[in-house]
């Protein structure tokens, strides 16, 4: 599944911009993994075997979308 984040970054002159990085998750069984797509190449930055819940515990991916979602809040 392809998403994009939205940063917001300062460029050269100290102008604020936002930068859009495109990524990909996928989840094969209970892997998840999410790339970071650089012109046109996927570049794995994160490999997660189980679903990491906010009390520490663990639990099982339900979907590409909670892959997605844990993702966005955690980096």
């Amino acid at each position: 599944m392809d998403f994009t984040i939205d940063k917001v970054t300062t460029d050269e002159d100290g102008n604020e911009i936002t930068v859009t990085e495109n990524y990909t998750a996928d989840l094969d069984g209970q892997h998840a993994s999410v790339s970071k797509v650089v012109d046109g190449e996927a570049i794995k930055i994160a490999d997660q075997p189980w679903n990491p819940l906010g009390d520490g515990s663990r639990a099982s991916w339900a979907s590409v979308d909670e892959v997605v979602t844990w993702f966005k809040e955690n980096f």
